[in-house]
């Protein structure tokens, strides 16, 4: 079962890093000798002599949230300030780590501010626009199914022959629990409920061609993910509760390929040098013949494999 491990900016993450930068923003203010108060009761607390105001307050809640203010908000900023300090006290601040990742975070807040400030803002949706949408996804909405999974995760290196075998064969997942606890091999299990939606179209159409009880095997990253499909159930959507979900899904298409075009126009001005360092990278995008001939091999030998 793939998990998204994508980054992505939701509004979430988008409030959380506007937050930490402001509490350094004011942390540098205050070593140059800012004075401690804030004026016009601004200020809700005070941690340490470090203040945290009604500004931060209404970016913790972003713009247009549905939630109020509440005395649970302001403890989590004070809890976040507790680990801010206790962060700086060991000198945090200035590991190589740390400022790479907060520069990170900096680039990736101005980089979405140019985003949702700068360019030009999507369309809404025709009703046309969302019913066709609509049809063009039935796995999404109409047919759209549950799929429960029982999953044992296990390091990848654990995999042998032996395994594969256990799992190409028809057997509950269980014995295959009992077998890693003899070979004395760790594992965690998991109960995992997947919509038709959540499932890459590949994968998705692998697991709607499989029995109840049967085994597979999800290869990610450095863990391999022994599964069994649970149990499956209809549940779909209707054409009304699915509106306010295609808009969305539609105006972030749309802003990606407004974002598409601007970052191509940006590269015809741009002088952009790939040096000798980059040509080992890999293109993600791009799948060998021959690797991909191996893969099927392989998979094969092996028994199901879903990637």
């Amino acid at each position: 079962m793939t998990r998204a491990d994508r980054p992505s900016l939701t509004p979430t993450t988008l409030r959380r890093l506007r937050t930490g930068a402001a509490l350094l923003v004011l942390g540098v203010l205050a070593a140059c000798g800012r004075q401690a108060q804030v004026s016009s009761g601004q200020a809700l607390a005070s941690v340490d002599g470090q203040e945290i105001t009604i500004h931060q307050l209404n970016a913790e809640l972003g713009k247009g949230a549905a939630r109020e203010a509440s005395k649970q908000t302001l403890d989590g900023l004070v809890a976040r300030q507790l680990l801010v300090n206790a962060a700086r006290k060991e000198k945090l601040d200035s590991n190589p780590t740390v400022l790479a990742d907060m520069e990170r975070a900096r680039d990736l807040v101005l980089a979405q501010s140019y985003v949702q400030m700068k360019l030009a803002r999507p369309s809404r949706p025709t009703q046309q626009d969302l019913d066709a949408f609509y049809d063009q996804h039935p796995d999404w909405f109409a047919q759209r199914q549950q799929f429960e999974f029982a999953e044992l995760v296990i390091d990848k290196a654990s995999v042998n022959e032996e395994l594969n075998k256990m799992m190409a064969g028809a057997r509950p997942l269980e014995d295959v629990a009992a077998w890693l606890q003899k070979q004395h091999i760790p594992f965690t299990r998991l109960q995992v409920t997947k919509s038709s939606m959540d499932l890459p179209a590949p994968m998705l159409e692998g697991v709607k061609k499989m029995e109840k009880g049967q085994l597979f095997i999800v290869n990610e990253g450095n863990v391999a993910i022994l599964a069994a499909l649970a149990d499956v159930r209809n549940a779909p959507l209707s054409r009304a509760a699915a509106t306010q979900q295609i808009e969305q899904l539609l105006f972030s298409q749309r802003q990606g390929e407004i974002t598409e075009q601007a970052v191509a126009r940006m590269r015809s001005d741009a002088r952009i040098v790939y040096f000798d360092s980059a040509k080992t990278l890999k293109d993600s995008n791009a799948t060998p013949v021959a690797d991909a001939a191996t893969d099927r091999d392989a998979a094969s030998a092996r028994g199901t494999v879903l990637k």
